[in-house]
């Protein structure tokens, strides 16, 4: 039993050849489909971004700064915010991001000492062990 094949016609004035649904056309002609099929393609895309993947890497305890940072970068682009002020926050953020990299770098020394030691258990688990809760 061949399928259904959709009833439109495309922008180059060949007949579609897609697989009909229960209206007639497929899920790209029928009119019925046309915002949900736009709104998937906005959440794929979303989820997608580099900023979202970015975001899932950065540790709980730093989203907060994170998110101050760019606050500030937006109320100093809109003329709210003093540069000089937005540069200070820049340098402590940096200056704060350093101390929880030495805290993280620290952390798996600690994990590898007691893994040579003798421990049981992978490296992950044991740097879990050292890591502070979020």
């Amino acid at each position: 039993m061949t399928m259904p094949t959709c009833r439109a016609t495309r922008t180059n004035g060949t007949p579609c050849k897609a697989t009909a649904t229960p209206s007639g056309m497929c899920c790209f002609h029928d009119p019925e489909l046309q915002k949900p099929m736009a709104d998937a393609r906005k959440r794929g895309g979303h989820n997608r971004s580099n900023a979202r993947r970015a975001a899932k890497h950065i540790p709980a305890d730093m989203k907060a700064l994170a998110s101050q940072l760019m606050e500030a970068i937006s109320e100093t682009y809109d003329g709210r915010l003093d540069p000089r002020r937005l540069s200070a926050m820049g340098t402590a953020a940096g200056a704060i991001v350093r101390i929880h990299e030495v805290a993280e770098t620290e952390l798996r020394i600690a994990a590898l000492e007691q893994a040579a030691e003798g421990g049981n258990g992978t490296l992950t688990s044991l740097v879990n062990t050292y890591r502070r809760p979020s």
